[in-house]
């Protein structure tokens, strides 16, 4: 049985927005991700209809900046976009992160939900706040990074969540793509695949994102040299930079530096191991050089 708003929130088929889709699929294929619904994949994750099930409590165009018509679907664009990211990444998951990110968002979002005034049915009333949902996956992803760690599943795991900023482009910009017919759901999974894999360590997250924001701040640049683009290419440079600084922040308290020290660490041994190997090698051809002599010396004091 589905849920109130499965219909409304249905995902958009167009031509033209599923040529676009077949796109972005291939790409994210080409490079070791899967965009695809994960109900496409028969061994991949069930179906979270839990943001099209609570869609009215989530942030949205109207209860945000009261500009209802910008939100798809009749629905908060909160809502939009938290469907699309959750069932669309986190297909291959043999560590069970993704599958724990999810689950503590649904518990951080429930319960933020759970804390609205009560309508005189005693329902949870109102909407829950950008920051309530920004502030629920930092700790999903610190939470489900931590249980990794404790029982062994995924040492590595590290890659901390992604800036404010960039996350307010997926909660209020991807999902305008659907008032053109465009299902949002691919390029925003694989967004998320790339720039905020959970199971990425705080180096290869903070490295993929610093590529983000030079290319943020490269098209900023670019669009700063036209006098009709150069407000937007001001914003552009600014969310480059900002996003630069805080991801940069965030990576280092998630064990950046420790991870590069104990690369640096490593290789030191393993340098230290090589010259020890190469000291021997040469001491051993000393050593038997040496012994080829003295026999030979002893050979000719036995012929005098």
């Amino acid at each position: 049985m589905g849920g109130p708003n499965d219909a409304a929130m249905a995902e958009p088929h167009t031509w033209w927005g599923d040529t676009f889709n077949a796109g972005v699929n291939a790409l994210t294929a080409a490079t070791g991700y899967d965009s695809h619904r994960v109900t496409d994949n028969p061994a991949g994750p069930a179906d979270n209809p839990f943001y099209r099930d609570n869609a009215s409590h989530m942030p949205g165009w109207g209860n945000t900046f009261g500009l209802d018509f910008l939100d798809p679907h009749g629905l908060p664009s909160g809502a939009t976009a938290q469907d699309r990211a959750t069932n669309y990444v986190g297909q291959d998951d043999p560590t069970g992160v993704w599958a724990d990110v999810r689950r503590r968002l649904v518990d951080n979002e429930g319960a933020a939900i759970n804390a609205l005034p009560k309508d005189a049915a005693g329902n949870p009333d109102g909407n829950i706040s950008f920051l309530d949902v920004y502030g629920a996956h930092v700790d999903a992803y610190s939470g489900a990074q931590q249980a990794a760690h404790a029982d062994g599943r995924d040492p590595t795991a590290n890659n901390s969540f992604v800036d404010p900023a960039s996350f307010a482009l997926a909660m209020y910009g991807a999902p305008l793509m659907e008032h053109l017919g465009i299902n949002a759901g691919p390029i925003t999974g694989a967004s998320i695949d790339y720039f905020n894999d959970p199971t990425d360590s705080a180096t290869s997250g903070w490295a993929k994102r610093m590529g983000l924001a030079g290319a943020e701040m490269g098209a900023g640049a670019a669009m700063m040299l036209n006098p009709l683009t150069a407000p937007l290419g001001l914003a552009t440079m600014g969310l480059g930079a900002f996003g630069g600084v805080w991801n940069t922040a965030t990576a280092v308290g998630n064990g950046m530096l420790g991870e590069w020290g104990g690369a640096i660490a490593d290789g030191a041994s393993a340098a230290g191991g090589a010259i020890a190997s190469g000291a021997q090698a040469v001491g051993g051809a000393i050593s038997d050089g040496a012994s080829w002599v003295g026999d030979g010396l002893g050979n000719l004091t036995g012929l005098w």
